[in-house]
């Protein structure tokens, strides 16, 4: 690896490991990935990425619906509070919330024509997001760099 991540981080001495230059390479290059999304989202949708990701989630199933713990264990990243997510989403008109029919304990989501119509403007951007912030290292290196990922989440480690 290069001096990239210890220039980003404005960092003069050595990493203490590969592996924590490696780690720390990666939260730098996510929020250089993240917030560029992030101010869009705010921007076009006035949405965060987590309510994006439920939109995202329930588009996918539509007209399906799903139960709230569902939803929650389908993002990307996990939101300890599906709940005020979708309340959010609700109010706006973009979510709809009903009661299962077979367990009324159950209360499921489901995406609505204003949420999809809200999705749809956001798509061309969406589909031009990752080989404008990734594409520039070329095919070749995206293949490679997809198995290394492949490979780290296979093999991903724990802590403590």
């Amino acid at each position: 690896m290069t001096d990239q991540v210890a220039r980003a981080l404005k960092q003069q001495r050595k990493f203490g490991s590969r592996e924590q230059e490696v780690l720390l390479g990666i939260r730098v290059l996510a929020t250089k990935i993240l917030d560029p999304w992030e101010k869009f989202l705010k921007a076009h949708g006035d949405l965060s990425v987590s309510q994006y990701n439920v939109l995202r989630i329930l588009r996918g199933t539509h007209p399906g619906r799903l139960p709230s713990s569902e939803v929650g264990s389908r993002m990307v990243a996990r939101d300890p509070d599906v709940t005020r997510l979708v309340d959010r989403l609700v109010k706006r008109g973009l979510v709809a919330r009903t009661r299962s029919e077979t367990d009324r304990r159950v209360v499921e989501v489901g995406i609505t024509p204003k949420g999809l119509a809200l999705l749809k403007t956001l798509d061309p951007h969406v589909d031009r997001l990752p080989a404008a912030l990734v594409g520039g290292i070329g095919p070749k290196k995206l293949a490679q760099l997809a198995e290394l990922l492949d490979e780290l989440l296979e093999k991903f480690g724990t802590f403590p």
